[in-house]
């Protein structure tokens, strides 16, 4: 059979029933060739689905004219600057931040510095100037639209026949140093995302809650009969190329979903629930599911046989053209409580210089309000990046200066021009994977744009 239909078949979800299927053709790499690494590193992307306003997550303390200048209370869309829990940032100049105050959680995390903020990131080709930018130079395609910024901050290359996302690609490297995995590299809660799929690889897809299952597939009596004459059947053959491809490929999803099904459905371990417990409750939100399932697969890392492992987490809503003060304070709320319960996990699991998680979403929000008490699409946003690994404690990159039609206004309403890449971001932490520079610049083709010595951003 050519590479090319099974490629073909491996993207065929109709196949799966329930979008698990992984490219698993790989697994039988000799131990002698794989070159596996003896630790387990994973990443976990959480991507706020919307275009969340980081305009109100990182405020600046020291310079919180500018920011009331425009964001006053007057136009109920910006925090009061003693609301804010104050930060310093020794890379800022020593200036002081503030961040929203449902962020308590992740503030606690950067003063402990096992958190730190990036500060104007965005989709760029290429290092921009406001001249180029202004002459159309290099510019990003189809920049303030939700899709299209999303499969960038994902790793679309729009030159690229095969749609495909930069962890995708990352996973298409690191099947050899998965030697004898029995679940695919990558691992979404966040369904069948741009970012999670290779060339070579696709994503095993997870619910938030519970077992993987084929679409229709119970408990019952008839479920199980069902099932096992399907499992019977995969395995008769026939001569068929096509068929034994695709029953190859089903065969893979089943047996990735019979070796997390334990560990997904059995009870959480107490070291999951103590720390996703807050103020006696259990926290119950989506990403708050979302992250206890990568918790549970962090788990079973040892028998799942997995060395270098991705996943991804998102939370929407955050399109926040209308009463931003209070959706995105509610939103706040939830990812700190989220993130900082997932960190808590990792410490008491032990693991927590061993995963990295970090945050993307469509782009930042306009620096002015709307009629409606929001904002509007803009474009460089700040970002989070957690974990026992991470440089913390401070702000990476450049903050932008909170002028309208200044120096890092593209307009005349506050859309930062960025100034880190999602290149420079996704780099910085592939190198802390121990990503060789030729299977970086493979998931990142646009990284060579950048001078060797501003390509990793140094947060970890």
């Amino acid at each position: 059979m050519s590479t090319n239909r099974r490629q073909f078949l491996a993207r065929t979800s109709a196949l799966t029933g329930a979008a698990m299927a992984g490219s698993f053709g790989r697994y039988g790499i000799p131990a002698a060739q794989a070159q596996a690494p003896g630790d387990y590193k994973a990443l976990v992307c959480l991507f706020q689905f919307g275009g969340a306003d980081s305009n109100n997550m990182i405020v600046p303390n020291s310079d919180y004219a500018q920011y009331g200048l425009v964001r006053t209370a007057a136009s109920q869309v910006g925090i009061p600057q003693d609301q804010l829990l104050t930060v310093n940032a020794s890379r800022q100049g020593g200036k002081s931040y503030g961040f929203h105050p449902n962020m308590g959680p992740l503030k606690a995390l950067y003063d402990s510095k096992k958190l730190a903020v990036v500060a104007n990131a965005g989709t760029l080709i290429t290092p921009t100037t406001m001249v180029d930018y202004k002459a159309g130079k290099n510019r990003p395609p189809n920049l303030f639209s939700h899709s299209d910024q999303q499969m960038l901050w994902q790793g679309l290359l729009p030159t690229d026949i095969v749609r495909t996302g930069w962890g995708g690609r990352l996973a298409d490297k690191l099947v050899a140093k998965n030697a004898g995995q029995k679940v695919p590299t990558m691992v979404s809660v966040s369904g069948t995302q741009l970012f999670n799929s290779g060339h070579d690889t696709t994503p095993f897809v997870i619910p938030s809650n519970g077992g993987v299952l084929l679409s229709g597939q119970g408990s019952d009596t008839v479920s199980t009969a069902r099932y096992n004459a399907l499992r019977a059947l995969l395995g008769t053959g026939g001569g068929n190329k096509l068929f034994e491809g695709a029953s190859s490929i089903l065969e893979d999803a089943l047996v990735a979903a019979d070796a997390a099904n334990p560990f997904l459905t059995a009870t959480a371990p107490a070291v999951i629930t103590t720390a996703f417990t807050v103020d006696g409750a259990l926290l119950n939100t989506g990403l708050a599911q979302q992250l206890r399932q990568v918790a549970r697969m962090i788990e079973a890392r040892a028998t799942l046989g997995v060395k270098r492992q991705f996943f991804m987490v998102n939370i929407g809503g955050w399109d926040t053209h209308a009463n931003i003060l209070t959706a995105e304070g509610n939103l706040l709320n939830q990812m700190s409580q989220a993130m900082g319960a997932f960190y808590k996990y990792t410490v008491d699991a032990g693991v927590a210089n061993m995963v990295t998680t970090f945050t993307m979403s469509d782009f930042n929000r306009t620096f002015i309000g709307n009629q409606s008490i929001g904002t509007d699409h803009a474009y460089g946003g700040n970002y989070l990046v957690m974990g026992g690994a991470v440089k913390g404690g401070d702000i990476y990159g450049t903050y932008p200066q909170l002028v309208l039609k200044g120096a890092d206004d593209t307009g005349s309403n506050g859309a930062w021009l960025p100034t880190t890449s999602v290149d420079q971001i996704g780099n910085t932490l592939a190198s802390w994977f121990g990503m060789p520079a030729a299977d970086i610049a493979y998931a990142f083709p646009n990284l060579a744009n950048w001078a060797a010595g501003e390509r990793n951003v140094g947060f970890i």
